[in-house]
């Protein structure tokens, strides 16, 4: 027990670290330790890499390679146990510390070969050379579990927290996973075996996608069937009909404090069913009212049960990998008014980037998944970000390294990419009236692949870039480029007014998340309520329809007074009619959009700032009736705007009615596009062109052949930081993975040195523009001395 003295001082520690918000105005991070690392930090390791009958060996092996990842850090520390993956090690648990844990033999790890570095060459190249690769010994054999009881698992707990301790790394914790499968990769669980009636199957509703897989989920709604077994919890067994919220929680209670546990991390399909895609066990969106309450009704009861059964531990969850729009419309959990009940304390961005852009590093899949890569996994961070704005909830990004279980391998394939993700998701960044608000910890995973464990150098890279990105982060007061707004009464209307397989292209972080693939610097969201007290280059509002008369006064008020604004959504009814007029843009109300594959046009706006976009190209609309005015259109499809800009008199204003994708795996990123990449590069050189009006950074020119990632930032010792990374898989077939973007400075930056903060990057400063070469797969941080 810790003494209370002690526990005081974690309280405070916590107050001091939660919810970190910084602005210029605010006071400076105590600077006393300069060595401290703001924020949390856990990792994930599979218990099967501990030897069971040397837990004191492996643990001291554990601490001799990562304490360095752990000391310095200010806030929570700690490590998350896989205990075979499923409920089953928590809902059979009798209470006997020297009951066996049912657990996996392993079978289902994918195979794990060397990967070094990503595969050269076009794309027949690096078919042929993935299909080698592949064919290969393995490199790391696969590992199952060792015969382990629940006192053994005790056992370990107090281990590795004696251990921190023994290294000066205190209050180190030690929490446990699971996800809501059925299985672990293939393994059926004996207590799913029993009780299938605690799964709701998804199957086919979720969609064609290969990605998701038919299975089902964990239901905390559903009841379960009389079991006279024995249960820590529950002494008279599981009587009938009882919930299955109400026997997991009171078994989680019951084990966490046997054992000594300090968290619980619901993983993959808790509380978002479908993971992977922007679906849900019910379709591509939940088709009524009625099911999103209940389904959000229960994910709630049961986070507040797993509090209250041990209120010590720490209850943490998983995003599920896609768009966090879908989080309610497709998968039907409310997330926001589950954070603001108080009981979950941790809520982890899965940004796996590099695990589903690459291509060639999945036995099973060239092509991978990429609407979960990089820019996308940056743009759902920025959506959860501003969901969880006005909550205690800790939000964090996910560093990937490699895999306990699957054949992917990002840290040694394309560690300068991952090294753009360490740093840009540590500063997606919330705009609030108080301030910045950013992540409060990482999260790494994973520790280990099979009993191979991330080396001594893989450690140094780690905490190298964790830890500058932290300290970073912490300083940050000011995030250029353009801001997303979100805005909670538009999906409350969709939700309360939910029909079958009907949206108004509310993806609005699916859509951002493509056009930043050319140099669009977003970096920010901001919550619509909050308009009137912050500031931004550009707003980038996502489907803003059926708003307060309030909240409408204030776009419209901002859109006279010439703040560049630019709308994203159904013409239809994805934007209110009121600002559509304010563009000049005028659609018809009509029956159902009209779907399929077409031409897009250029149209009467001739934008200067492009390059390599032809007149016409492919794309997948859904088409309204609607007019724009004249010298305003961008590109049409059928003779209908698609995408207006109108700058005249005192107006910045864009509107885009986005395209459809064409499916989501397993295909080159061209092909999910609509075979042209083109809508999406107008899109980004519209907003480059909305920027231009008021001398604020931007690209100098949006070539369609010519990608790039940026983002930049200031910190309070007065410098400005620019982010650029080489992030893109299948735009382009040809052998040259090199890409050149060019930057145009603010004329108040005229003066500024800079300077790489990493190595030998190549760029040039001409005049007012900043000329960036980026090698394949490679990231580059540019500093400019103080401002």
């Amino acid at each position: 027990m810790q003494s209370a003295l002690f526990r005081i001082f974690l309280i405070v520690l916590a107050i001091c670290t939660f919810g970190r918000v910084s602005s210029a105005a605010t006071t400076a991070p105590d600077t006393t330790n300069v060595a401290s690392v703001p924020g949390d930090r856990w990792m994930e390791i599979d218990l099967y890499w501990f030897e069971q009958k040397d837990l004191s060996g492996s643990v001291n092996e554990f601490w001799q390679r990562f304490a360095p990842l752990y000391s310095d850090v200010e806030g929570y520390k700690g490590i998350v146990l896989n205990v075979g993956w499923t409920v089953n090690y928590i809902l059979e648990f009798s209470g006997d510390l020297q009951q066996q844990i049912a657990l996996p033999v392993g079978s289902g790890q994918q195979p794990w070969v060397a990967e070094t570095s990503a595969l050269p060459g076009s794309t027949e190249d690096r078919v042929r050379e993935w299909k080698q690769r592949f064919s290969t010994p393995l490199m790391v054999p696969r590992h199952g579990y060792g015969s382990w009881t629940y006192g053994d698992l005790k056992r370990l707990a107090d281990l590795l927290r004696a251990g921190g301790g023994q290294r000066g790394i205190l209050g180190f914790k030690v929490a446990t996973l699971c996800y809501a499968w059925t299985n672990a990769y293939g393994e059926i669980a004996p207590f799913a075996k029993r009780h299938p009636e605690a799964w709701t199957a998804w199957g086919s509703a979720a969609g064609d996608d290969p990605t998701v897989n038919l299975n089902s989920y964990f239901d905390p709604g559903k009841t379960l069937h009389a079991d006279g077994g024995k249960f820590a919890a529950l002494p008279k067994g599981i009587p009938e009909g009882m919930s299955v919220h109400t026997a997991f929680t009171a078994q989680w209670g019951a084990l966490s404090k046997s054992v000594g546990l300090d968290g619980i991390m619901l993983r993959d399909s808790f509380g978002f069913p479908v993971p992977y895609a922007r679906s849900g066990p019910l379709g591509p969106v939940m088709p009524s009212a009625e099911v999103i309450h209940r389904a959000t009704a229960d994910v709630s009861t049961m986070v507040r049960e797993i509090k209250q059964a041990n209120p010590a531990a720490l209850t943490m969850m998983y995003s599920n990998a896609a768009s966090a729009i879908s989080d309610w419309r497709s998968n039907g959990l409310d997330l926001e008014s589950v954070a603001k009940e108080g009981y979950l304390d941790i809520f982890v961005d899965q940004t796996w980037a590099g695990a589903w852009n690459e291509v060639g590093v999945r036995h099973d899949n060239f092509w991978n998944v990429p609407l979960l890569g990089w820019t996308y996994q940056l743009t759902y961070t920025l959506e959860h970000s501003a969901l969880l704005a006005g909550t205690k909830v800790r939000h964090y990004p996910l560093v990937e390294t490699f895999d306990a279980w699957e054949s992917w391998d990002v840290l040694h394939t394309v560690p300068q990419r991952l090294r753009w993700g360490i740093w840009m998701y540590s500063h997606t960044t919330v705009k609030t009236p108080h301030g910045l608000r950013l992540p409060e910890g990482t999260y790494i995973s994973w520790a280990n692949q099979g009993k191979r464990l991330l080396s001594e150098d893989d450690v140094q890279f780690l905490r190298t870039n964790i830890n500058d990105a932290r300290r970073d982060a912490a300083k940050t007061s000011e995030v250029y480029g353009p801001t997303i707004v979100y805005s909670r009464d538009a999906m409350l209307y969709q939700a309360d007014h939910a029909t079958p397989n009907y949206d108004i292209k509310e993806w609005t972080d699916e859509q951002v998340g493509t056009v930043i693939k050319w140099p669009v610097p977003i970096l920010s969201i901001t919550r619509i309520e909050s308009l009137p007290q912050v500031k931004s280059d550009l707003y980038v509002f996502g489907a803003p329809s059926h708003l307060p008369a309030d909240q409408l006064n204030t776009i419209e008020g901002l859109a006279r007074s010439g703040q560049p604004i630019s709308f994203f959504g159904s013409s239809r009814e994805g934007i209110d009619p009121s600002l559509l007029r304010l563009t000049g843009w005028s659609a018809t109300p009509r029956a159902p959009d009209r779907p399929g594959k077409f031409q897009g046009v250029l149209g009467d706006l001739h934008l200067a700032n492009t390059n390599n976009i032809p007149g016409k190209f492919p794309i997948q609309q859904r088409l309204t009736d609607a007019s724009a005015a004249p010298d305003t259109t961008v590109y049409s499809v059928e003779h209908v705007p698609a995408l207006v800009l109108n700058q005249s008199g005192s107006r910045n204003l864009s509107v885009w009615d986005p395209p459809t994708l064409l499916g989501r795996c397993c295909k080159p990123l061209r092909e999910i596009l609509g075979n042209s990449g083109a809508p999406y590069a107008l899109a980004a050189a519209t907003l480059t062109q909305q920027l231009a009006s008021g001398n604020a950074l931007r690209a100098a020119t949006i070539d369609l052949d010519q990608t790039g990632t940026v983002a930049a930032w200031r910190t309070t010792d007065g410098r400005i930081h620019l982010l650029a990374g080489n992030l893109e898989e299948g735009l382009r077939e040809d052998a040259d993975h090199s890409r050149h973007i060019s930057l145009q400075l603010p004329a108040s930056w005229k003066e500024l040195k800079w300077r790489s903060a990493w190595g030998p990057e190549n760029f040039a400063v001409e005049r007012d523009r900043l000329g960036i070469d980026l090698a394949p797969e490679s990231s580059v941080m540019i500093d400019s001395n103080a401002f």
